[in-house]
């Protein structure tokens, strides 16, 4: 077979390689792709029968959004090696890769996800016309997403930064020093609902500071504090007020309701840190799993050797570890592997209305599939309606969180929540 491309009339279209020794599979995907567009551009479609053309041709085109690959062509790993091609020759992380195979014993699916840096896997027996329009909205979201981050850093030179900017973040962490938390902080608790019985999972304790430029979330306050000693006086408030509720709800109700509280910062490097949170977890007597640590993909994926040993270390005296922003960045699954969370949060910005958006539908359905790969507990966060909270049920996504399974109220008020019979502690 011929490199053939599908002419179009879009001057910008979104480029797709297929690359697969099967005619009938270039035919039909052709047919199932006539039409498709995505933001307004069409899909033009490109075609090579074995890994040695793909190299040839994607060596002559550039910004190629997506392949979709075939694993067993002219050798058993020939998709294998194209993907290290890809990744670690042109190099290009920010192309989507795809793997269709027909012979799962040659790649099984587990290994091949964490081994390799691949965005999706998928028989060639269970895709529908559906299911491929699926797979390449969702790859060419993701795309889309990974251009536009790289060009806005390389265009975030550091003598670009407004002075304004710098002049407001040393305001607010001036004002953050000199101020107590306790005086500070609206702390508000949230119920981590399993979808399937409704019980509660566990309690996520989300604080706001309040400040001159009003309610600022855990994120705001990282990005204006630096590390050092208000850092780390504000981890360590954080943690004393997680065990302070974990031991009390503990006490009212007889059994541990696990308790998460966001970790600012890369503070999981930092020994004073990490010292402080092991101290407080033994002083607390918590249970094994009692606490939960959220943790940005940038700090629990940083690959610094200091987190994975300070992950290694909070483990061993029971800690876990949630993904709080899956989905918002670019995923990279070898770095996934290399240090897997126990939970993984989709981001609200794939789980509000998305029963009303068959584009997020398939990349929530990715994200669940990707976390059931992975063995790891999937959570929807942000579930505003019953129709949204169902969508995640029926997808098989373990637990939730928001208004629609359970309004987030004050820490005083969990233990009147649980007693009063609205629902069980799993």
């Amino acid at each position: 077979m011929n490199l053939e491309s599908q002419a179009v009339a879009d001057p910008a279209p979104w480029k797709v390689l297929l690359v697969d020794d099967e005619p009938a599979v270039h035919d039909v995907s052709r047919l199932i792709l006539a039409g498709l567009s995505f933001e307004g551009h069409n899909i033009q479609l490109h075609s090579a029968a074995s890994a040695a053309q793909a190299r040839e041709f994607l060596t002559r085109h550039g910004d190629m959004a997506l392949v979709l690959l075939d694993v067993v062509m002219e050798t058993d790993d020939a998709g294998i090696g194209l993907v290290q091609h890809i990744r670690e020759q042109l190099p290009d992380s920010d192309m989507q890769i795809v793997l269709r195979t027909g012979q799962p014993g040659m790649a099984p699916e587990r290994d091949v996800l964490l081994r390799y840096e691949i965005n999706g896997y998928c028989l060639k027996t269970d895709v529908t016309a559906q299911r491929l329009h699926s797979i390449v909205i969702s790859a060419l979201r993701s795309y889309r997403y990974a251009r536009s981050l790289r060009a806005m850093l390389q265009r975030a030179a550091p003598s670009a930064i407004p002075q304004r900017l710098d002049s407001t973040r040393s305001a607010l962490a001036m004002e953050l020093a000199q101020s107590h938390d306790g005086d500070l902080v609206l702390m508000q608790a949230q119920p981590i609902i399993v979808l399937t019985s409704n019980q509660i999972a566990g309690i996520e304790l989300a604080p706001q500071w309040r400040t001159s430029l009003g309610l600022l979330p855990a994120e705001r306050v990282c990005d204006a504090v630096p590390e050092g000693p208000v850092r780390r006086r504000i981890v360590r408030w954080l943690l004393a007020q997680a065990c302070f509720w974990a031991s009390s709800w503990r006490a009212i109700l007889g059994v541990s309701v696990p308790v998460s509280i966001p970790v600012i910062g890369e503070s999981l490097g930092d020994c004073d840190t990490l010292e402080a949170i092991v101290d407080a977890v033994r002083d607390a007597g918590l249970q094994r799993g009692a606490l939960d640590l959220l943790v940005s993909e940038a700090t629990l994926l940083s690959g610094h050797p200091d987190t994975r040993a300070a992950v290694e270390t909070l483990r061993a005296v029971g800690l876990t570890f949630t993904l709080a922003d899956f989905g918002a960045q670019t995923i990279s699954l070898q770095r996934l592997n290399q240090l897997i969370p126990d939970r993984l949060k989709i981001h609200r910005l794939f789980v509000r209305g998305v029963v009303n958006d068959p584009e997020r539908q398939a990349l929530a359905r990715s994200l669940i599939a990707l976390a059931q790969t992975l063995n790891i507990v999937a959570i929807a966060d942000g579930l505003s309606s019953d129709s949204d909270a169902q969508f995640f049920r029926w997808e098989g996504c373990d637990l939730g969180q928001g208004d629609a399974l359970a309004p987030a109220c004050a820490p005083a008020d969990v233990a009147e929540f649980l007693q009063h019979g609205k629902r069980g502690v799993h």
